[in-house]
């Protein structure tokens, strides 16, 4: 939090900032992500988070296809005590560890608004290195089935899991 910032050096701490890649014009879109610290720096955790948050940045760094998205909340838990509370996002990840390995399981249609809804699994976990991928994916699924104006979640919500599943797990049938 950057509370005590004096008005007069708000430009200066957000040129900073962007010299960090810290002042990304990504509000409410899929990049403005909760993420808890992962097994990097939590004892509790199963899985690392903050790799996968960053394969997901840099996916997706286009800002005018994420704002074409619009409204996406991307929630990652690196365990199931779920700090990043990934079972009310939109979109929400839960890393799982498989044998030492870090794999994630994909849930679709959560809510922590005052739409209040719990994520429902999409399938079996994927390994790290497929993510963002599965992501392009779910959000190209989403370009097809929305209609005009339709969040995301909406979006999920009419057409259900089935259409998103059927194009993430297309290559193993």
């Amino acid at each position: 939090m950057l509370g005590e910032v004096r008005q007069d050096d708000l430009y200066e701490v957000w040129e900073t900032l962007s010299e960090h890649n810290l002042a990304r014009a990504n509000i409410n879109t899929l990049t403005d992500m909760i993420v808890c610290p992962g097994f990097d720096f939590c004892s509790l955790a199963n899985a690392k988070t903050l790799n996968i948050a960053d394969a997901i940045n840099a996916e997706f760094d286009n800002l005018d296809y994420l704002y074409d998205l619009g409204d996406i909340q991307l929630n990652m838990s690196g365990c199931i005590n779920a700090c990043g509370h990934h079972h009310v996002g939109h979109i929400g990840i839960l890393g799982v560890d498989k044998k030492g390995e870090d794999w994630y399981q994909i849930t679709l249609g959560g809510s922590g608004r005052e739409d209040a809804s719990l994520g429902k699994v999409l399938g079996k976990s994927v390994a790290a290195d497929e993510v963002p991928s599965v992501l392009r994916k779910i959000l190209e699924t989403y370009v097809e089935q929305r209609t005009d104006e339709e969040r995301f979640l909406d979006t999920v919500r009419r057409v259900g899991l089935e259409p998103f599943k059927e194009k993430v797990y297309a290559a193993a049938h």
